[in-house]
């Protein structure tokens, strides 16, 4: 059975969390200020990492989730699509049942657990860390495409592959020195209780002449647990149907 707390899990893997502000943790940012710093400005490298908010305004696609926790290991299949507003995801469990969905738009997170047969709504950037409540969620095409802003970046640090920036927030971005793509961002917080610690971007293929990663890694916060997304399809651009759940009226919907 599918239960709730892989649903979270597989949130967490998909990426719905670059949003959470947070601070970088004392030993990775002593060993990136350890690094020469770069001699590139943040303009510059603003606009050296690729920037698609005007261009990819719809993404279709399908992948494969890997799921490890301690003492759990799963895969699930998933179907997503999202505009510029809003995204829906389609989860199917590794024996092949249909187990739910997931709807963000820019108030609310939706998930709608088919099997155990209830739903529960969370507002975005809610203030309280708790449960599923804790993720700020974010566009699966943002997720897709990070983007930097130049008043963003505090530090920029450089090795001979890699340029790190490091944000007013304390996030650390990782960038590619060769192609300006997204290698990392390091996330923590000064609560232990936040969902992850990093996320990493693999793979990237040329797609309609849009960079975009083919393998997502979300780490959580103590190292554990992570989640991976392998993209198997990816359709840019693509006219969406109306995205939305539409629940039975007999499923009870939980709010947090």
């Amino acid at each position: 059975m599918f239960s709730l707390k892989q649903y979270r899990t597989v949130l967490i893997g998909i990426g719905f969390l670059l949003m959470l502000t947070a601070c970088s943790t004392t030993e990775e940012l002593t060993a990136v200020e350890e690094m020469e710093r770069a001699a590139i400005t943040a303009d510059e490298l603003a606009l050296f990492v690729p920037d698609y908010r005007e261009e990819l305004l719809t993404l279709s696609g399908s992948g494969r989730a890997i799921v490890s926790e301690p003492g759990n290991s799963d895969r699930v299949t998933l179907q997503f699509q999202s505009n510029r507003n809003e995204s829906l995801i389609n989860v199917r469990t590794s024996a092949g049942i249909e187990g739910g969905q997931i709807f963000v738009d820019s108030d609310s997170l939706l998930i709608y657990n088919r099997v155990d047969r209830f739903a529960e709504k969370v507002p975005l950037h809610q203030g309280k860390l708790s449960s599923v409540g804790s993720i700020a969620s974010v566009n699966m095409i943002d997720l897709f495409n990070f983007t930097l802003e130049t008043d963003e970046i505090e530090k920029i640090y450089e090795d001979s592959r890699s340029y790190v920036a490091v944000l007013h927030n304390r996030a650390m971005v990782t960038i590619s020195k060769s192609s300006g793509l997204i290698q990392g961002v390091v996330h923590a917080s000064t609560n232990q209780q936040a969902p992850y610690s990093r996320i990493e971007y693999e793979g990237y293929a040329e797609i309609e002449q849009f960079q975009l990663p083919r393998r997502i890694t979300v780490i959580s916060s103590d190292g554990r647990s992570r989640a991976t997304l392998l993209v198997q399809s990816l359709e840019i651009n693509v006219t969406l149907p109306e995205l939305g759940i539409d629940l039975p009226d007999d499923i009870p919907v939980y709010r947090l």
